[in-house]
């Protein structure tokens, strides 16, 4: 969203990524729901040297219907295994994917196509599968009965 990207698929249309992330975003300032989010975010987007992206982001966790879980133990540990499990994840999404199994959330919004693959076959603390998809416009969501990443 905060990139503002637009991506030509293989069929020809047009993904207006920003938007499917702005539908999310305003389910949970509607406070529809909750935004999941790992803290490993704050190091991730600190690629540019100004720091406009990473203080949006840093900004972006301010929000209430923000929920920022650390990566403690747990979800280092789970992100490694992860990582040894043979889906050819790199450290940060890893991280991140472990961080939505140990807080048992509903989905994780991505348009990364290795972790959408990922979709149903991996279990959360609570047994259940998790879905990955990417963001879009949401059905029904009351806040805290449903859990969402981005």
């Amino acid at each position: 969203m905060i990139q503002k990207e637009k991506i030509m698929l293989a069929n020809g249309q047009i993904e207006d990524r920003e938007q499917l992330c702005r539908s999310v975003l305003e389910a949970a300032k509607a406070g529809k729901l909750e935004i999941v989010v790992s803290t490993f975010c704050l190091v991730e987007v600190c690629k540019e040297k100004n720091g406009s992206v990473a203080d949006k982001i840093a900004d972006f966790f301010e929000n209430d219907y923000v929920l920022p879980v650390a990566v403690d133990w747990f979800v280092g540990v789970r992100a490694r295994q992860l990582m040894q499990a043979g889906h050819g994840l790199k450290p940060a999404d890893a991280c991140h994917l472990a961080t939505a199994l140990v807080a048992n959330v509903n989905d994780v919004h991505t348009f990364d196509g290795k972790l959408l693959g990922l979709n149903g076959k991996l279990d959360k603390t609570d047994g259940t599968k998790l879905k990955i998809c990417k963001p879009g416009p949401l059905t029904s969501a009351p806040l805290f009965d449903q859990q969402h990443s981005i």
